[in-house]
């Protein structure tokens, strides 16, 4: 972009603009804020110039528009397409169904420019015409409730201009759904005789169409894991934004890896040959051969089922899971267990492949393909325990994992138990190097929370974002403008290289003048939030408590109490935030007994976590107990919300698989895993934590910090700097002065 596109920027986002005028229009409020253009510029800068960009933009910043309309600009203006990937469904939703119609209608009627966007899905959220069809005509559900189900989604797929499954109005079985929804190693495509009837190649038709797609991070990383744009899930796209960033290591690891569950190998051999009604995946073929072949194929695939059945039957007993309770325990050896499924599983797929013969020698296009997916599913089950179990992959940690499945329906006796087996990269650096940083020109990495003590150093380094980092690029026409803003109020600032590491290899760089050349430049910038925070937060620290890393139990204790006698000042409107479910149980007891009637106790498990937010909203002296999944990603605006209590600094689990491998890794280098690893990853989820209270200008509330380390050890300073100014104390008298607004 050039100067004169950067005012059509501050014409749309600045004082008096286009989105000022619009909002007013449609009587929304809405105040120009300069961090919000701000970032605005500097994207527009890296689309031009082609660089990747890391911006930390605090709450209320406006971050979303403040993406899209320079990427909306600069892809119609240069034809390309960009990917909007999101961590959560909240967000996804918030951008397909209000920001960007909102932004469609401001480009045409303002700037009289035109764009498409499409919500991309992943394959099986879809029906597939064809299944379906199939699978009525076999006639393999004979439950009474599932025929039922059957006849709704036929129904549904009648009537639904979309064919999702996020728009049924009831939850089909999962055995159903597996029947009936698009697969992509299954689907004919243009050979379909139901091709242009298909809601997953419809909507594959607008996506190809539109010039932002929107799409969670899940579905980016198997996009890459399939090839990126040489043959991913996704239509081929020129840059990308990756929104909550700071959930990319783990999602891209996961992604990469190798996963197999008793309930996949239970799912892919039902497919083939269903025990309830008796019918095979060849059950409807007019072949001489079929009666033999089937026969074989019933026979093969129960001795797969109990070959499955024993082999996790063997893993529960070498790893000691109780079926009530969760357990992920990490496997440092190989061949825990032998591997009972390699037999079972290739005469399975033997037999599939006699199939398949005899579907290619019969013509029968659409079967063949079936045939051939599945044949494809029994390798790669085949390969993954193999490679699993033999732990045959360099840089990879292996782990198993045992989750409790509730009754399936009042009255029944508890399920067997989720088990899987796990593999998955140590570090993903390297690979996201290749597969995304090299592939894709500008990639944006955003959040409210990227840093750790003002430093981008940690998220560089984990995902592969090399030295040098510089600072954002702006425009001629603002650069006189740009100046690095510091304040007591958290106020805008351009981050650049903040730590020795990142000063060294900027020398480096400039010594060497021999060094291979990057073949991308990382540029930062960190924008603070436009809210009042000295104004409208306290944060109270409970220096007084017991260290909880020299004697747990007495600080468990101690801060069930103190969390008792803040949300008491604060009378409910409170999270409390856990870092295990024992201590999240021990509080939400604790405070069912000591609380008043009038506050309502609410903890994370007794009811859907959308159905628990829901009544906490509706309930205003209400308190909500949670852990791992309430520190991010939940917006409650407004007084229902009024106190967030951060129980212990989040350090991740020490002998969880992963975290345990890469500190083991860290220190493998000579490096320190803890100030260099565990307490920048701590900080971010501190960070988001925090950032559950201030979601807009209005709010107002207390943070109380019931961990005396941030006071304490010598790291705790970095997770109090690295929250906005705030009015700090240890008085708990402050609390009710604070919230009777004296």
């Amino acid at each position: 972009m050039s100067a004169s596109d950067d005012r059509v920027l501050t014409r749309i986002l600045g004082p008096d603009g286009h989105l000022d005028s619009l909002m007013k229009a449609q009587k929304r409020f809405f105040e120009a804020r300069p961090e919000q253009l701000e970032m605005a510029q500097a994207i527009a800068a890296a689309a031009r110039n082609k660089n990747h960009l890391l911006v930390e933009a605090g709450t209320g910043t406006g971050k979303s528009y403040a993406y899209l309309v320079p990427l909306i600009l600069w892809a119609v203006e240069s034809k390309k397409r960009v990917l909007i990937a999101t961590g959560t469904k909240a967000l996804q939703q918030q951008l397909v169904e209000r920001d960007l119609p909102f932004l469609h209608e401001l480009f045409v009627t303002h700037l009289g420019t035109d764009f498409k966007f499409a919500l991309c899905l992943g394959t099986g959220n879809y029906v597939c015409p064809r299944r379906l069809a199939k699978t009525e005509s076999l006639g393999l559900f004979g439950d009474s409730k599932e025929v039922e189900q059957l006849q709704q989604l036929h129904r549904f797929s009648a009537s639904s201009p979309t064919g999702r499954n996020v728009d049924l109005d009831f939850e089909p079985a999962r055995g159903l759904w597996a029947q009936v929804n698009r697969e992509s190693d299954l689907c004919l495509a243009r050979n379909c005789p139901h091709f242009e009837q298909s809601f997953y190649w419809k909507a594959r038709r607008e996506q190809e169409k539109a010039q932002v797609l929107v799409a969670n991070h899940h579905l980016l990383f198997a996009h890459i894991a399939a090839g990126g744009n040489a043959g991913g899930v996704l239509p081929p796209f020129d840059a990308l934004v990756i929104d909550e960033a700071h959930h990319a290591e783990d999602v891209a690891a996961s992604y990469l890896g190798l996963e197999i569950s008793n309930l996949s190998a239970a799912k892919l051999i039902e497919l083939l040959s269903n025990r309830k009604s008796g019918k095979t995946v060849i059950s409807a073929v007019k072949w001489p051969e079929r009666g033999e072949l089937e026969s074989r194929l019933n026979e093969v695939a129960s001795e797969a089922r109990e070959a499955v059945g024993r082999f996790f039957e063997n893993l529960q007993m070498a790893m000691r899971f109780d079926d009530a309770r969760s357990h992920t325990i990490r496997i440092t050896r190989p061949n825990i267990i032998s591997n009972e499924l390699e037999e079972p599983i290739q005469r399975l797929e033997n037999v599939i492949e006699s199939a398949l013969r005899l579907a290619v020698l019969s013509e029968d296009e659409e079967l063949s393909r079936e045939l051939e997916g599945f044949s494809n599913r029994c390798s790669e089950m085949r390969r993954a325990v193999r490679d699993i179990l033999g732990q045959t992959r360099e840089g990879y940690v292996y782990w198993t994992q045992s989750v409790p499945r509730l009754p399936d329906g009042f009255g029944k006796a508890a399920r067997v138990p989720r088990m899987s087996l796990h593999g998955a990269p140590i570090e993903v650096a390297e690979s996201l190097r290749e597969s995304v940083w090299k592939q894709f020109k500008p990639t944006i990495l955003t959040s409210a929370t990227l840093t750790t003590g003002g430093s981008f150093d940690f998220l560089v380094e984990r995902l592969g974002l090399s030295a040098p980092v510089l600072p954002p690029e702006p425009d001629d026409a603002t650069n006189a403008a740009k100046v690095a803003r510091n304040g007591a109020n958290n106020a805008t600032r351009s981050s650049t290289n903040t730590t020795n590491k990142s000063n060294d290899a900027v020398k480096q760089s400039n010594d060497s003048t021999d060094k291979e050349p990057e073949e991308f430049d990382v540029r930062t910038l960190t924008l603070g939030s436009p809210f009042d925070y000295p104004k409208n937060a306290l944060i109270y620290v409970a220096a007084d408590l017991p260290d909880p890393s020299t004697n747990v139990t007495m600080w468990e204790k101690a801060a069930i109490m103190r969390a008792a006698e803040v949300v008491k000042r604060t009378e409910g409107r409170a999270f409390i935030l856990c870092t295990s479910y024992r201590l999240l149980d021990q509080t939400a007891q604790f405070l069912e007994k000591v609380m008043p009637r009038t506050i309502r106790i609410l903890r994370q498990g007794e009811m859907a976590r959308g159905k628990l937010l829901s009544e906490f909203r509706k309930d205003t002296h209400s308190v909500l107990v949670g852990t791992t999944s309430f520190w991010q990603g939940v917006d409650v605006p407004g007084e229902s919300l009024s106190c967030v209590v951060i129980m212990k600094l989040p350090f991740a689990v020490p002998d969880e698989p992963m975290v345990q491998a890469r500190v083991e890794t860290i220190k493998e280098r000579g490096q320190d895993a803890f100030v260099g690893y565990q307490v920048p990853q701590a900080v971010m989820m501190f960070r988001q934590g925090f950032g559950r209270l201030i979601r807009t200008a209005t709010d107002r509330g207390v943070v109380a910090i019931l961990d005396p380390r941030v006071k304490t050890k010598p790291y705790g300073r970095t997770f109090l700097e690295s929250l906005p100014a705030c009015n700090k104390t240890e008085d708990l008298e402050r609390i009710s002065l604070f919230v009777t607004g004296i």
